[in-house]
């Protein structure tokens, strides 16, 4: 079966799945946990996909996990993984400028400026972006890139994992269901909302080819060096900016200057998609000038 395929089939299983699991695991819980069941359906579907990643893992034919990407050298891993994460800071900085210069965003000045505070939101938003990363990029720039391009061209490989990332960022329902009204058969309703706002394209294309450009950078970046340390640093170094970031200014929805941002966070769109456009323009030509290429 073509790779792509197989990950089309994976995903399919694990929101299913994950959709179905809900309504048991929510009702084991929630004695112990006050839960929305959105979350729950969020959570098993994460279950789902990591236990099944492990069999497709084998299915692809992967005999280690340096065949996609980790360097067994752990020194090497963590100086990849602190350049990326500094490099990702750096990439979000200008839209960062720019949102702030053009009050897209203002600064909140009701947050609480502590040290406290202050601390535990970077602790929070450090572990949170390389939570976040480490899955992500483990799936798509470790695995499914590899996989692809194994059975295909570079760019096919670049392009489907791409879509597919962009793609999956909005599978977010917002609708809250009544613990009361709660069944089997509720986790499936959470999947059905999660796909309406592809039903709005126009709503999210500024902030989908922002997703998509951003996926692009990664896998350009994970062919060139087969480094997967160095994606996973700089996908945690966006999280850790935007989390930071939203944390401590407000949505200014009368700014003239509102299009540059996306609907889909506020932060991420127009301006976004320009800045990492460049960012991979500059890469792809740093690489071609360097001697080893």
């Amino acid at each position: 079966m073509p790779a792509l395929l197989l990950f089309i089939v994976f995903f399919m299983l694990v929101l299913v799945g994950g959709a179905m699991l809900a309504y048991p695991t929510y009702m084991l819980l929630i004695s112990w946990f006050e839960w929305d069941f959105e979350r729950v359906v969020s959570r098993c579907v994460l279950g789902i996909a990591i236990v099944i990643f492990l069999v497709l893992f084998k299915k692809l034919g992967f005999a280690s996990w340096r065949e996609i990407g980790f360097n067994t050298d752990q020194k090497e891993f963590w100086k990849s993984l602190l350049n990326g994460f500094a490099a990702g800071i750096l990439i979000m900085l200008p839209v960062i400028a720019g949102l702030l210069i053009s009050k897209n965003r203002v600064i909140d000045y009701d947050w609480v400026w502590s040290f406290g505070d202050v601390s535990l939101l970077l602790m929070t938003a450090i572990i949170t972006g390389l939570l976040v990363a480490l899955i992500e990029e483990t799936l798509f720039r470790g695995a499914m890139l590899s996989a692809i391009q194994r059975q295909g061209s570079i760019l096919f490989a670049v392009v489907s994992t791409s879509l597919f990332y962009a793609f999956v960022h909005f599978l977010q329902p917002e609708t809250l269901h009544d613990p009361n009204t709660l069944g089997w058969l509720s986790g499936l309703t959470v999947l059905k909302n999660a796909f309406l706002p592809l039903l709005q394209p126009m709503y999210i294309v500024d902030s989908f080819i922002a997703l998509f450009l951003a996926g692009t950078l990664l896998a350009i970046i994970k062919i060139y060096t087969n480094k997967l340390a160095i994606c996973i640093g700089i996908h945690a170094g966006w999280v850790f900016t935007i989390k930071t970031l939203k944390q401590v200014t407000d949505t200014n929805v009368y700014s003239e200057y509102a299009f540059l941002s996306g609907d889909y966070d506020n932060v991420i769109g127009y301006l976004a998609a320009i800045c990492i456009a460049f960012t991979i323009v500059i890469y792809i030509g740093m690489k071609n000038r360097s001697p080893a290429n």
